[in-house]
């Protein structure tokens, strides 16, 4: 009897791990569908299972599923670190900036991993949960939290709240995306590109949690746009070309986007369909008007077909989605631009 239960707890033991090890699978391949379910059905058979639970937590806040991870939170308690990150995502990705800024000092002050911390230091930063935005001024309108560098004079803050707000109902009512938080708009006093408090260029947006940092010379809504249209589907598959053209396209700077992507190919005819299906980064003033007035004149195509190529936007998913006419439609909107 007695090597009956050892037999039975070695089996039950090499199943747990084989299922632990399937689970990170799963993540690691982004498979996150299979990934929930699998996590689900270990934690029927072992609810109080806390390494699976915190996968579980990992899995969908890397799924953009906020509410879920909330939901999964309340059920959970640990002062463990990697607990600890999970729910500073799942708070700040609702919205919860109060408990999400107490999570980011705690951990801050008391982890002695400085790896873990220097991370922790680029996401405060990103964020908003640094002590440098301490002395910003916070903003707020229906859909837009502004957080404006102290130096920012009254009257650009206005021209920005205002014009922002307007550029997200526009974006919005063509998308009809629900976000899970209000965007959280961070506009540095500069016009220069480089940041050396973020060390990369602004502006940038970080879609996963509402985010967007801008200069002060930027236009009204092209960040705003990449926040947008990325709710529309937060699994979406991205593609440089597509999104770019997306922006250029809802920057509500009023442009006339045909006549800018004529200048840019007569300067550089560039091959669309390579950088498209190669997901490969031109230079940006060739190819930014020329990705702009090609959503647009994908939009005059049919407005309901590059909704869905908005959630994936690979060129392979275009083709199906145009019914094998993309490559024509490409060839016709090539031939506009070569026209006089």
């Amino acid at each position: 009897m007695k090597k009956i239960n050892i037999i039975l707890f070695l089996v039950y033991f090499t199943l747990g791990l084989s299922q632990e090890a399937n689970l990170k699978d799963l993540y690691s391949k982004k498979e996150y569908d299979n990934a929930i379910k699998l996590a689900q059905k270990i934690l029927i058979s072992s609810p109080e299972d806390f390494n699976t639970q915190l996968m579980l937590l990992k899995i969908y806040n890397s799924k953009c599923d906020y509410p879920e991870a909330s939901t999964l939170l309340a059920k959970m308690s640990s002062s463990d670190e990697k607990f600890l990150i999970e729910s500073l995502k799942t708070n700040y990705g609702l919205g919860n900036t109060k408990e999400a800024k107490r999570i980011y000092d705690q951990l801050i002050k008391d982890s002695k991993n400085e790896v873990l911390k220097n991370e922790l230091l680029k996401f405060g930063l990103v964020t908003g949960l640094d002590q440098i935005y301490d002395d910003w001024k916070i903003k707020e309108t229906q859909n837009i939290i502004f957080h404006f560098q102290q130096s920012v004079s009254a009257e650009k803050m206005q021209n920005i709240i205002v014009s922002r707000q307007k550029a997200f109902e526009k974006i919005n009512n063509f998308f009809n995306s629900v976000l899970p938080k209000k965007i959280d708009f961070f506009v540095w006093d500069t016009e220069e590109s480089y940041n050396s408090y973020l060390k990369t260029n602004l502006g940038f947006t970080f879609a996963q949690f509402c985010i967007s940092h801008n200069r002060l010379n930027q236009s009204p809504g092209h960040e705003i746009a990449h926040n947008i249209s990325f709710w529309k589907n937060p699994e979406q598959k991205k593609v440089i070309f597509i999104n770019e053209g997306i922006g250029v396209y809802f920057d509500q700077q009023g442009n006339n986007r045909l006549e800018a992507a004529k200048e840019a190919y007569r300067k550089d005819p560039a091959n669309i369909k390579e950088i498209w299906q190669n997901n490969r980064r031109a230079e940006e003033s060739i190819m930014y008007p020329i990705a702009g007035a090609f959503i647009e004149y994908l939009i005059q195509y049919d407005k309901e077909k590059l909704l869905q190529l908005t959630e994936d936007q690979t060129y392979e998913n275009a083709v199906k989605v145009y019914d094998k006419k993309i490559y024509r439609l490409i060839e016709d909107f090539i031939k506009t631009l070569e026209s006089d």
